[in-house]
This record gives structure tokens, C-alpha cells and sequence, in this order.
């Protein structure tokens, strides 16, 4: 029964990134982006939680994978690029005076809504 609940929360936690990822993607709007940001964030946080548990139960499968060369190969080429893409991404240079702008507003917002 765990089992079957971990999957069904990744695959509805995948299902919720992935859009809501897609749309701001799409839409490249501020608000829209401000709108999906507690939905992204809270199911990003289920589906580490729920990947998590999925590698835990499944880590006999996935160590006779990676047994395979060009899975490895693969698994580590991956890796690779989530590294570069993170490197990359924090060290685009960034304006601090519209960033504490965004926050401060992000901030005033998300404490009107919650009046």
C-alpha cells in the first residue's frame, strides 16, 4: 500500500511541476508565475519527498541498472548537466536593486492575499 500511495504522489507531484513549470514557461508573466509559485513550490517539496521514498524502495532495480556501462555513462552524463546548468544559473548576473525590488512587492502581495 506505501508503495502504491509513493507512486501515485510522484506521478501527481510530476504531473504539477511539469505543468505549472510549462505554463510559466509559456506565459512569461510575473503574475501568472506569482500566482502558481506556493502550488510549484509545495509539490516540488512532495515529489522529493515521494522520489525519495521511490529510490528507497526501489534501490535493488535501480543499483542492477546502473550495473550497465551506458546507464552509468548516461546517469552521470545527466548529473553533469544538472551541475552546469546550476552553475550557470547562479552565476548570471543579476541586478540586487530589482531583485529587492521583485521581493519586496512579492512580499506586500503575499501579505495582502492572506488578509
Amino acid at each position: 500500500m506505501t508503495r502504491k500511495i509513493v507512486s501515485t504522489t510522484l506521478l501527481v507531484s510530476l504531473l504539477a511541476l511539469g505543468s505549472s513549470g510549462a505554463m510559466m514557461l509559456i506565459l512569461n508573466s510575473y503574475e501568472f508565475q506569482l500566482r502558481m509559485h506556493p502550488v510549484h513550490k509545495l509539490f516540488g517539496i512532495a515529489m522529493i519527498i515521494s522520489g525519495s521514498l521511490h529510490v528507497f524502495y526501489n534501490f535493488k532495480a535501480i543499483k542492477k541498472y546502473l550495473e550497465s556501462g551506458k546507464i552509468l555513462l548516461y546517469g552521470i552524463v545527466m548529473t553533469l548537466f544538472m551541475i552546469l546548468l546550476y552553475f550557470a544559473g547562479f552565476n548570471k548576473p543579476l541586478d540586487a536593486d530589482i531583485i529587492k525590488e521583485i521581493e519586496t512587492t512579492s512580499r506586500r502581495l503575499e501579505s495582502k492575499n492572506a488578509e
